[in-house]
């Protein structure tokens, strides 16, 4: 019989949890200009919402089914998007003598896993440290697994992989990716492009291409429609993309 077994410890532990649930309107907006002093998984529920971290002078859009990450004392302006936007917080303090890089930018998560983690508190357990305990550990267990697909010299743009894998659609500025992950242009562009093999704007449009497939696969979308949904706006543009990676 094979005898496995594991044997580890953490580096950090969890303290001073609370839970949030609340509902804001159309254009209601909290400026917290030294940040919060704890840190923060905030899941949107339903609606949608837009981050402003003003060191980075990132923007980053959370729409339901979305969970981000905040640092503490990250200064930053959110403002609703949307009437009726519903979110739920857990707050919590992290003790460590070095937190690991993930802990210290923002991160979205968009996952049936992590949607899961949120659906399972309700009412009942939500005034159960243990219990919250329990779901911060498997979130940030979600957020350990995206970082451990990167070799330590890529973690830094982690914040700009997530992005683009998400928000493909958006015509960002490689200085919008840049800031997400506080680099120069230059270097960003140099460290993404040694580990993916493109440039950050190649890699989004090669996302674009292949959610065109599946939109054109499924019969339930035009050429022109999949294309303006994925961000393309120059259709000539787009179909000599589409023929380099698709071949079609």
């Amino acid at each position: 019989m094979e005898d496995i077994r594991f044997n580890g410890k953490l580096d950090y532990k969890i303290e001073d949890i609370g839970f949030v649930s609340l509902s804001r309107n159309e254009n209601v907006v909290f400026e917290y200009k030294t940040g919060k002093d704890l840190f923060s998984f905030i899941f949107v529920e339903s609606g949608e919402m837009e981050f402003y971290f003003t060191e980075t002078k990132a923007t980053l859009k959370v729409d339901a089914g979305t969970v981000l990450f905040v640092p503490k004392h990250m200064p930053y302006k959110t403002r609703y998007l949307k009437k009726h936007t519903m979110i739920k917080i857990i707050i919590f303090d992290i003790v460590a003598e070095t937190l690991p890089l993930y802990f210290t930018v923002p991160v979205t998560k968009n996952s049936t896993d992590s949607t899961a983690v949120f659906a399972s508190i309700s009412n009942q357990n939500m005034q159960s440290s243990v219990f919250l305990a329990s779901k911060i550990y498997a979130l940030i267990h979600l957020m350990e697994n995206d970082t451990l697909k990167l070799p330590k010299k890529y973690i830094k743009i982690l914040p700009a992989l997530n992005e683009i894998k998400q928000m493909y659609f958006e015509n960002k500025k490689l200085r919008y990716y840049a800031d997400l992950c506080n680099m120069s242009e230059s270097n960003f562009r140099r460290l993404f492009k040694d580990y993916t093999g493109k440039s950050p704007i190649e890699y989004r449009n090669l996302i674009r291409i292949s959610e065109v497939k599946k939109m054109l696969d499924s019969g339930e979308f035009t050429t022109s429609e999949a294309a303006y949904l994925t961000g393309f706006n120059n259709m000539s543009f787009f179909y000599e993309l589409y023929k380099k990676y698709i071949g079609e």
